[in-house]
Protein backbone atom coordinates (compact mmCIF):
# COMPACT_ATOMS: atom_id res chain seq x y z
CA UNK A 1 0.00 0.00 0.00
CA UNK A 2 1.27 3.49 -1.25
CA UNK A 3 0.54 6.43 1.87
CA UNK A 4 1.71 9.58 0.52
CA UNK A 5 1.89 12.53 3.34
CA UNK A 6 2.54 16.02 2.44
CA UNK A 7 3.50 18.51 4.65
CA UNK A 8 2.55 22.05 4.57
CA UNK A 9 6.06 23.30 4.35
CA UNK A 10 6.46 25.55 1.24
CA UNK A 11 9.83 25.95 -0.49
CA UNK A 12 10.45 28.35 -2.88
CA UNK A 13 8.30 26.99 -5.63
CA UNK A 14 7.72 23.72 -4.09
CA UNK A 15 5.70 21.84 -1.88
CA UNK A 16 8.08 19.70 0.09
CA UNK A 17 6.26 15.96 0.07
CA UNK A 18 7.10 12.83 2.19
CA UNK A 19 6.22 9.59 0.09
CA UNK A 20 6.28 6.25 2.60
CA UNK A 21 7.01 3.18 0.72
CA UNK A 22 6.43 0.52 2.81
CA UNK A 23 10.30 0.43 4.53
CA UNK A 24 11.68 3.78 2.25
CA UNK A 25 10.66 7.06 2.54
CA UNK A 26 11.61 9.77 -0.07
CA UNK A 27 12.05 13.64 1.18
CA UNK A 28 12.18 16.24 -1.24
CA UNK A 29 13.68 19.93 -0.02
CA UNK A 30 13.68 22.25 -3.09
CA UNK A 31 14.11 25.61 -2.64
CA UNK A 32 15.45 28.05 0.26
CA UNK A 33 16.17 26.84 3.82
CA UNK A 34 14.71 28.41 6.41
CA UNK A 35 14.29 32.56 6.75
CA UNK A 36 11.59 34.58 4.97
CA UNK A 37 11.02 32.70 1.50
CA UNK A 38 12.64 29.22 2.69
CA UNK A 39 11.47 25.73 4.22
CA UNK A 40 10.40 26.23 7.97
CA UNK A 41 12.96 24.12 9.38
CA UNK A 42 10.95 23.73 12.73
CA UNK A 43 7.87 22.24 10.86
CA UNK A 44 10.94 19.91 8.45
CA UNK A 45 12.42 18.74 11.75
CA UNK A 46 8.96 17.44 12.93
CA UNK A 47 7.81 15.94 10.02
CA UNK A 48 10.96 14.33 9.34
CA UNK A 49 11.46 12.79 12.98
CA UNK A 50 7.76 11.46 12.18
CA UNK A 51 9.18 9.15 9.40
CA UNK A 52 8.61 5.65 10.01
CA UNK A 53 11.09 3.93 7.17
CA UNK A 54 14.29 1.69 7.16
CA UNK A 55 16.10 4.36 4.67
CA UNK A 56 14.92 8.02 4.16
CA UNK A 57 15.89 9.34 0.64
CA UNK A 58 16.71 12.69 0.74
CA UNK A 59 16.90 15.03 -2.68
CA UNK A 60 18.36 18.47 -2.53
CA UNK A 61 18.07 20.84 -5.09
CA UNK A 62 18.51 24.33 -2.82
CA UNK A 63 20.73 27.07 -3.10
CA UNK A 64 21.06 27.34 0.79
CA UNK A 65 19.80 29.53 3.19
CA UNK A 66 19.71 30.12 7.03
CA UNK A 67 22.81 28.37 8.43
CA UNK A 68 21.21 27.73 12.16
CA UNK A 69 18.19 26.39 10.25
CA UNK A 70 20.20 23.91 8.23
CA UNK A 71 22.29 23.22 11.51
CA UNK A 72 19.03 22.08 13.23
CA UNK A 73 17.94 20.15 10.27
CA UNK A 74 21.53 18.58 9.90
CA UNK A 75 21.09 17.10 13.27
CA UNK A 76 17.57 15.76 12.63
CA UNK A 77 19.04 13.97 9.52
CA UNK A 78 21.96 12.54 11.74
CA UNK A 79 20.13 11.11 14.76
CA UNK A 80 17.43 9.71 12.76
CA UNK A 81 16.97 5.82 13.15
CA UNK A 82 16.98 5.38 9.28
CA UNK A 83 19.65 5.29 7.11
CA UNK A 84 19.80 8.86 5.11
CA UNK A 85 21.18 9.14 1.75
CA UNK A 86 21.30 12.59 0.33
CA UNK A 87 20.52 12.90 -3.33
CA UNK A 88 21.54 15.96 -5.25
CA UNK A 89 19.43 16.63 -7.60
CA UNK A 90 20.94 20.03 -9.37
CA UNK A 91 22.48 21.94 -6.55
CA UNK A 92 23.26 21.92 -3.29
CA UNK A 93 24.75 25.21 -2.15
CA UNK A 94 25.88 26.79 0.99
CA UNK A 95 23.72 25.59 3.88
CA UNK A 96 22.20 22.84 1.84
CA UNK A 97 25.61 21.55 0.91
CA UNK A 98 26.81 21.70 4.98
CA UNK A 99 22.88 19.69 5.38
CA UNK A 100 23.58 17.45 2.72
CA UNK A 101 27.03 16.46 5.67
CA UNK A 102 24.26 14.50 7.63
CA UNK A 103 23.73 11.80 5.73
CA UNK A 104 24.90 8.08 5.79
CA UNK A 105 25.42 8.31 2.41
CA UNK A 106 25.51 11.20 -0.46
CA UNK A 107 25.13 10.72 -4.38
CA UNK A 108 24.87 13.73 -7.51
CA UNK A 109 23.87 13.90 -10.47
CA UNK A 110 25.76 14.24 -13.55
CA UNK A 111 26.33 17.92 -14.24
CA UNK A 112 25.27 18.40 -10.31
CA UNK A 113 27.17 21.38 -8.86
CA UNK A 114 28.19 21.53 -5.02
CA UNK A 115 29.28 24.95 -3.48
CA UNK A 116 30.88 25.85 -0.54
CA UNK A 117 31.53 29.35 0.99
CA UNK A 118 32.39 31.47 4.20
CA UNK A 119 29.27 32.95 6.06
CA UNK A 120 27.25 35.52 5.09
CA UNK A 121 25.46 38.34 7.12
CA UNK A 122 23.12 40.68 4.75
CA UNK A 123 24.08 43.90 6.37
CA UNK A 124 20.43 46.61 6.08
CA UNK A 125 22.23 50.16 7.51
CA UNK A 126 20.38 53.35 6.35
CA UNK A 127 20.30 56.61 7.61
CA UNK A 128 22.07 59.33 9.43
CA UNK A 129 25.13 58.63 12.51
CA UNK A 130 26.55 60.88 14.84
CA UNK A 131 30.01 59.17 16.19
CA UNK A 132 28.31 57.13 19.05
CA UNK A 133 26.17 55.46 16.52
CA UNK A 134 29.10 54.69 14.06
CA UNK A 135 31.23 53.48 17.43
CA UNK A 136 28.04 51.05 17.97
CA UNK A 137 27.48 49.82 14.45
CA UNK A 138 31.66 49.30 14.62
CA UNK A 139 30.97 47.60 17.70
CA UNK A 140 28.39 45.32 16.32
CA UNK A 141 29.80 44.54 12.93
CA UNK A 142 33.10 43.47 15.57
CA UNK A 143 30.73 40.82 17.19
CA UNK A 144 29.41 39.73 14.19
CA UNK A 145 32.90 38.93 12.77
CA UNK A 146 33.67 37.02 15.35
CA UNK A 147 30.49 34.90 15.21
CA UNK A 148 31.31 34.07 11.51
CA UNK A 149 34.94 33.16 12.42
CA UNK A 150 33.13 30.53 14.89
CA UNK A 151 30.70 29.55 12.04
CA UNK A 152 32.99 28.78 9.24
CA UNK A 153 35.17 27.19 11.69
CA UNK A 154 32.60 24.64 12.84
CA UNK A 155 31.14 23.88 9.70
CA UNK A 156 34.95 23.47 7.90
CA UNK A 157 35.06 21.09 10.41
CA UNK A 158 31.78 19.33 9.69
CA UNK A 159 33.62 18.68 6.01
CA UNK A 160 36.30 17.46 7.12
CA UNK A 161 35.07 14.83 8.95
CA UNK A 162 33.19 13.44 5.96
CA UNK A 163 35.82 14.39 3.43
CA UNK A 164 39.10 13.24 5.21
CA UNK A 165 40.84 16.52 4.60
CA UNK A 166 41.70 19.03 7.12
CA UNK A 167 39.65 21.70 8.56
CA UNK A 168 42.10 23.94 7.03
CA UNK A 169 42.27 22.52 3.50
CA UNK A 170 38.01 22.91 4.02
CA UNK A 171 38.33 26.57 4.98
CA UNK A 172 40.49 27.79 2.14
CA UNK A 173 37.90 26.40 -0.35
CA UNK A 174 35.67 28.19 1.51
CA UNK A 175 37.09 31.12 1.69
CA UNK A 176 37.41 31.00 -2.30
CA UNK A 177 33.44 30.07 -2.77
CA UNK A 178 34.27 26.60 -4.56
CA UNK A 179 32.03 25.39 -7.28
CA UNK A 180 32.76 21.30 -7.58
CA UNK A 181 31.23 19.77 -10.42
CA UNK A 182 30.03 16.30 -9.56
CA UNK A 183 33.48 14.47 -10.00
CA UNK A 184 35.47 17.30 -8.23
CA UNK A 185 32.96 16.72 -5.55
CA UNK A 186 33.43 13.02 -5.43
CA UNK A 187 37.11 13.60 -5.62
CA UNK A 188 37.44 15.77 -2.67
CA UNK A 189 35.12 13.07 -0.98
CA UNK A 190 31.83 15.13 -0.42
CA UNK A 191 29.76 12.59 -2.07
CA UNK A 192 30.53 9.29 -2.53
CA UNK A 193 29.12 8.54 -5.68
CA UNK A 194 27.50 10.32 -9.54
CA UNK A 195 24.46 9.36 -10.72
CA UNK A 196 23.62 9.12 -13.98
CA UNK A 197 20.51 11.85 -15.24
CA UNK A 198 19.84 15.26 -15.98
CA UNK A 199 20.21 18.07 -13.57
CA UNK A 200 16.57 19.55 -12.06
CA UNK A 201 16.00 22.82 -13.59
CA UNK A 202 15.68 24.71 -10.34
CA UNK A 203 14.96 28.42 -8.94
CA UNK A 204 17.64 30.08 -7.19
CA UNK A 205 18.46 33.55 -6.16
CA UNK A 206 22.90 33.25 -6.80
CA UNK A 207 23.08 37.09 -6.73
CA UNK A 208 24.78 37.22 -3.50
CA UNK A 209 27.70 34.85 -4.81
CA UNK A 210 30.82 35.89 -6.81
CA UNK A 211 31.96 32.71 -8.76
CA UNK A 212 28.32 30.89 -10.22
CA UNK A 213 29.25 28.98 -13.20
CA UNK A 214 27.37 29.66 -16.26
CA UNK A 215 26.32 26.08 -16.34
CA UNK A 216 24.77 26.70 -13.24
CA UNK A 217 23.27 30.05 -14.20
CA UNK A 218 21.79 28.84 -17.47
CA UNK A 219 19.73 26.53 -15.46
CA UNK A 220 18.55 29.43 -13.27
CA UNK A 221 15.67 31.55 -15.66
CA UNK A 222 12.81 31.96 -13.34
CA UNK A 223 12.37 35.33 -11.27
CA UNK A 224 11.87 34.78 -7.76
CA UNK A 225 10.61 37.35 -4.72
CA UNK A 226 14.07 37.14 -3.14
CA UNK A 227 15.55 38.36 -6.18
CA UNK A 228 12.90 40.71 -6.76
CA UNK A 229 13.76 41.72 -2.88
CA UNK A 230 17.36 42.71 -2.81
CA UNK A 231 16.35 44.11 -6.79
CA UNK A 232 14.55 46.70 -4.70
CA UNK A 233 16.63 46.71 -1.76
CA UNK A 234 19.71 47.66 -4.17
CA UNK A 235 17.06 50.51 -5.47
CA UNK A 236 17.16 52.46 -1.89
CA UNK A 237 13.96 50.80 -0.70
CA UNK A 238 14.38 48.97 2.95
CA UNK A 239 14.58 45.77 3.47
CA UNK A 240 10.88 46.07 5.88
CA UNK A 241 9.04 48.05 2.77
CA UNK A 242 10.78 45.45 0.11
CA UNK A 243 9.13 42.52 2.02
CA UNK A 244 5.93 44.56 2.90
CA UNK A 245 5.69 45.34 -1.15
CA UNK A 246 6.26 41.51 -1.73
CA UNK A 247 3.33 40.40 0.61
CA UNK A 248 0.84 42.91 0.00
CA UNK A 249 1.76 44.05 -3.89
CA UNK A 250 2.72 47.52 -4.39
CA UNK A 251 0.17 50.43 -3.01
CA UNK A 252 0.22 54.02 -3.63
CA UNK A 253 1.41 55.21 -0.48
CA UNK A 254 4.39 52.75 -1.13
CA UNK A 255 5.78 55.43 -3.67
CA UNK A 256 8.18 57.35 -2.34
CA UNK A 257 10.22 60.39 -4.13
CA UNK A 258 14.30 59.28 -4.47
CA UNK A 259 15.23 62.40 -6.91
CA UNK A 260 16.07 65.47 -5.70
CA UNK A 261 13.81 67.65 -6.58
CA UNK A 262 14.08 71.47 -7.57
CA UNK A 263 12.66 75.00 -6.08
CA UNK A 264 13.49 78.44 -7.14
CA UNK A 265 15.31 80.39 -4.72
CA UNK A 266 13.91 84.11 -5.57
CA UNK A 267 10.78 86.13 -4.93
CA UNK A 268 11.83 89.28 -6.87
CA UNK A 269 14.23 90.30 -10.01
CA UNK A 270 17.38 88.50 -8.51
CA UNK A 271 18.91 85.99 -10.68
CA UNK A 272 17.40 82.84 -9.66
CA UNK A 273 19.27 80.15 -8.04
CA UNK A 274 18.37 76.81 -8.17
CA UNK A 275 18.35 74.78 -4.51
CA UNK A 276 18.01 71.09 -4.43
CA UNK A 277 16.46 70.06 -1.12
CA UNK A 278 17.18 66.06 -0.74
CA UNK A 279 14.28 63.59 0.60
CA UNK A 280 13.88 63.76 3.98
CA UNK A 281 14.98 59.93 5.19
CA UNK A 282 13.69 58.56 8.19
CA UNK A 283 16.47 59.18 10.80
CA UNK A 284 16.00 55.73 13.34
CA UNK A 285 19.51 55.44 13.78
CA UNK A 286 20.88 52.82 12.03
CA UNK A 287 19.19 49.08 11.43
CA UNK A 288 21.25 46.66 12.60
CA UNK A 289 22.45 43.56 11.63
CA UNK A 290 20.02 41.11 10.01
CA UNK A 291 20.85 38.26 11.86
CA UNK A 292 19.90 35.73 9.25
CA UNK A 293 23.48 34.66 8.07
CA UNK A 294 22.74 33.63 4.57
CA UNK A 295 23.98 30.66 4.82
CA UNK A 296 25.66 30.63 5.49
CA UNK A 297 26.19 27.93 4.59
CA UNK A 298 29.75 27.65 4.96
CA UNK A 299 29.17 27.02 2.85
CA UNK A 300 28.34 29.88 3.18
CA UNK A 301 23.59 32.76 -0.43
CA UNK A 302 21.73 32.85 0.52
Amino acid sequence: MLTVRKTSVRTISNKRTVENKGKEATVYLYGDIGGYFGVDHQQWVQDFNAIDAGTIHLRIDSQGGDVFAARAMKTAVMQHKAKVIAHIDGLAASAASFLAMGADEREIVEGGFFMIHNALSFLDVFGYFNAQDMRDLIEDIGKEIKLHDKINESIANDYAKVSGKTQQEMLDYMDSETWFTAKEAQDAGLVDRIYDGEPVEGTYDLSVFANVPEAVMSRNTNLTKRTMERAMRDAGISNKVAKKILAEGFKEGDQRDVEPTIESATQDDTPQRDVVVEPQEPQDKFKKLLTRVDVVLTPTTN
